[in-house]
């Protein structure tokens, strides 16, 4: 094993070492564990069973797994690619939920752009934290209204491609390599990144006509982001087992929808699930939220398949008037701040996914997990969450308090919940 100065080149050892670690990921993907999962996956996506699904996102705590792995891999594109193999090998062995072991290696494609063409400045940050500040370069809309640009749009597509075709020459005989679009835009969050919290609520209030304006301007954009992708034949399906935001996978035999078996026409948005989020708009009324936010969002929104809305915030209070209007709405998020109660009335026996965000103090702060009060407040959902498709996406964990196996502590009492209140 030799040194390598030139981080770009992967020697013939490395890919030898990815090569061994394609074929252990593969064993495990084609056992009859996983085939179960992805069954059940599908069925849970496509509205064919009311059996939930559960998963545990450790991308926030990844450092608590730091001391079990030495990387070998010494060029930068094949430690990437062993890290990938890492990752799902501690998920499934250290962690074991309801996420399927992949049976191919996936390439993501990411389509975005800079809004207004603003350079987003960070304050300040604290890395142990996550926590950040912005440097607002709107203070004032109507007096900084000019500083407002068209959003340069940018597609990675083509790095994509030469990526696949890299890992393809490594191991694509052994494990098939996909790429896969799964867009995401979240006009509360571009809005905040420019101006701050208090400035945006403020604007609402003071300048509505230059609001709507901005609004306008930003939400016009996405659509043009949308249709430059469809134009230059930049969407592939993310209906397979590649996550979509939130912690949820695309498994699903409702997309694509717009391309024919057999036939040479090109993706559309429409055949893609799609993500989007309003946290920043948890603290203005629910009219203001229909009236400023609501119409762009749609707008955006409507291009995609099948839509999955919402993170942290909660959809109760604005669920009636603008939320259950979105008509491509597949997965909705219920926060720890949602009225679950509430949101399982509305849903039960309706074709959109009750996807329970649990409170991530259980795992993330108590240093003895209090497996009594956990199960209460999963018992609380299950029994809301009655005749809904139902969903957990446990996230926003950012430590496991030195328990590398609490994960799966949380995943099994999850599961004798289950067992106990739903089943």
């Amino acid at each position: 094993m030799s040194d390598n100065t030139d981080k770009n080149i992967i020697e013939q050892w490395e890919k030898d070492y990815l090569r061994e670690l394609a074929k252990n990921q593969l064993e495990i993907a084609n056992s009859e564990e996983m085939r179960r999962k992805e069954k059940l996956w599908y069925a849970h996506n496509d509205y064919k069973t009311k059996e939930p699904v559960v998963t545990l996102e450790k991308g926030t705590f990844n450092k608590e797994f730091e001391h079990l792995w030495q990387p070998k891999c010494q060029s930068e594109t094949a430690r990437n690619i062993e890290y990938s193999f890492h990752s799902n090998m501690v998920q499934y062995e250290y962690i074991h939920d309801d996420t399927v072991m992949p049976k191919e290696f996936t390439v993501g494609i990411w389509a975005g752009l800079k809004p207004f063409d603003i350079d987003v400045k960070v304050a300040k940050s604290i890395s142990e934290t996550h926590a950040y500040v912005f440097e607002p370069a709107i203070k004032d809309l109507e007096q900084d209204f000019y500083k407002l640009k068209k959003s340069p749009i940018s597609c990675n597509f083509d790095g994509a491609v030469n990526y696949k075709n890299t890992v393809e020459e490594i191991f694509g005989d052994i494990m098939p390599v996909k790429i896969a679009f799964s867009p995401y835009c979240s006009l509360a969050q571009n809005i905040h990144h420019i101006m701050g919290l208090e400035t945006m609520m403020f604007s609402i209030c003071d300048y509505p006509e230059l609001f709507h304006k901005m609004m306008t301007m930003l939400s016009d954009d996405y659509i043009e982001l949308w249709d430059f992708v469809e134009k230059n034949n930049y969407i592939r399906p993310n209906n397979f087992n590649v996550g979509v935001a939130q912690g949820t996978y695309g498994f699903t035999n409702l997309l694509p929808v717009n391309r024919g078996h057999g036939t040479p026409c090109p993706y559309t948005m429409g055949d893609v699930w799609g993500y989007m989020d309003s946290q920043e708009t948890s603290e203005i009324s629910p009219d203001m939220y229909y009236e400023f936010f609501f119409p762009y969002y749609k707008k955006i929104s409507g291009r995609y398949g099948r839509f999955n809305y919402g993170c942290c915030e909660s959809v109760s209070a604005i669920w009636e008037k603008s939320v259950s209007k979105y008509e491509n709405l597949s997965k909705v998020s219920i926060s720890p701040w949602c009225d679950e109660e509430y949101i399982g009335e509305k849903l039960k026996d309706k074709n959109i996914i009750y996807h329970r965000k649990p409170f991530p103090n259980y795992l993330g702060v108590d240093k003895i997990f209090d497996e009594k009060s956990f199960s209460a407040h999963i018992e609380k959902t299950l029994k809301a969450a009655k005749g809904c498709f139902f969903e957990i996406s446990y996230r926003d964990v950012y430590s496991l308090c030195g328990d590398i196996y609490r994960g799966k502590k949380v995943y099994e009492t999850i599961q004798k919940c289950i067992d106990k209140f739903w089943m």
